[in-house]
């Protein structure tokens, strides 16, 4: 049970609804209990499209399902996997973040997915950056920390609160094709 309820759309100021929308946020319970205070929820999603927009779809989702299996933070993990799939991101993808085994991506997400990792534990080294500068420009690279930092706190506050999942079982930090299937049919 959550320690904050999640808020039905009625419960929400009319000018907010427009947040509410399936183009939008959906009934993801994250925003049904930010609703609560519904000016941080919409300038916290201003501020998170800025960001996202500073990576491509994919490599936002890598950055956020690494930053969920670093903290073990099932919530966001269990979310984003949907998420990451429709962006390309393959199950056998995912059950190399979810146990660790980050041989199989290319140079360029292999660094991008070590160093969100770093910047969640606090352990970025003069290596790690030396290699994300190689890849990736200044302005990506302060993106990228920006992502992790938030998704930090996410999975903090997430905690805090007790949210339940969405959508039944927890999938596993290595996703079965099965529950997959059955996510996706």
């Amino acid at each position: 049970m959550t320690r904050l309820d999640l808020l039905e759309l009625d419960e929400i100021p009319d000018e907010y609804h427009y947040l509410f929308t399936d183009d939008y946020l959906g009934d993801r319970h994250i925003f049904r209990v930010w609703a609560h205070n519904p000016e941080i929820l919409e300038a916290t999603l201003e501020y998170l499209n800025t960001l996202y927009d500073q990576l491509t779809p994919r490599k936002k989702e890598l950055v956020i399902l690494a930053v969920a299996r670093e903290r073990g933070a099932r919530y966001e993990w269990h979310q984003h996997v949907d998420i990451a799939r429709d962006k390309d991101v393959t199950t056998e993808e995912m059950r190399a973040i979810g146990g660790g085994d980050l041989s199989g991506f290319s140079d360029e997400e292999f660094v991008l997915l070590q160093y969100a990792e770093a910047v969640a534990t606090g352990d970025v080294t003069d290596q790690i950056h030396s290699a994300l500068e190689r890849a990736y420009t200044p302005a990506e690279i302060v993106a990228i920390g920006l992502i992790v930092d938030f998704y930090v706190g996410l999975c903090n506050y997430v905690a805090a609160v007790e949210l339940p999942f969405e959508g039944g079982a927890f999938v596993g930090w290595t996703p079965d094709d099965e529950i997959f299937a059955k996510l996706f049919a």
